[in-house]
């Protein structure tokens, strides 16, 4: 009898067809692992988009000083920017395509009569993920808590709602956010 030492062709096909479907498998795994992940880090930038564009809006909109216009897309409020301000600067919030921004304009002139050039405005983007398209970003309320509807009156805004919606992935639906805000100076019921 002959003594070989070795393995066959068929005992090596075997275990290399074994071997490929193990690194199928592993591969699979590892790929959505990485799509996971991504869909997992989209959504965590959406909602670290939403928390600090909200804070922004909140912050701002509380301690304004008076509101110069207020539309559904958009919101323009006069607010002393930080404290050693004497004067208000304007301050507007809106949406451009899906950036949510933040305009503000100086005063500019000598006091009382205080003007806000319009092409002195400086811009910030606060969010490049808001998919509101044509739908309502800021409701009103006077200080009864009922809503402000048609042609706004400006003095009888005491309390603005912020409603918007950001885009997490391709995959998961939009991540909707909103919160009310009192006008701090314009609150008379307490």
């Amino acid at each position: 009898m002959k003594n070989s030492s070795g393995f066959s062709l068929i005992e090596l096909l075997v275990v290399i067809a074994f071997l490929a479907i193990i690194l199928v498998v592993l591969v699979g795994m590892i790929i959505q692992i990485f799509i996971q992940t991504g869909i997992s880090n989209e959504a965590y930038k959406a909602q670290d988009d939403a928390l600090v564009s909200m804070n922004y809006i909140t912050k701002e909109l509380r301690q304004a000083a008076d509101v110069i216009a207020a539309q559904p897309q958009s919101i323009t409020i006069r607010e002393y920017v930080s404290s050693g301000d004497a004067v208000p600067s304007q301050v507007r919030f809106y949406l451009q395509g899906t950036n949510l921004m933040r305009g503000q304009i100086p005063p500019s002139g000598s006091a009382p009569n205080y003007t806000y050039d319009s092409a002195s405005e400086t811009f910030k983007t606060l969010s490049t993920r808001v998919t509101n398209g044509a739908n309502t970003i800021f409701t009103y309320y006077d200080q009864n808590n009922n809503q402000l509807t048609g042609t706004i009156l400006l003095a009888s805004v005491t309390l603005v709602s912020t409603d918007l919606s950001f885009k997490q992935d391709q995959r998961s639906k939009d991540l909707s956010v909103s919160t009310k805000v009192q006008l701090r100076f314009r609150k008379y019921n307490l």
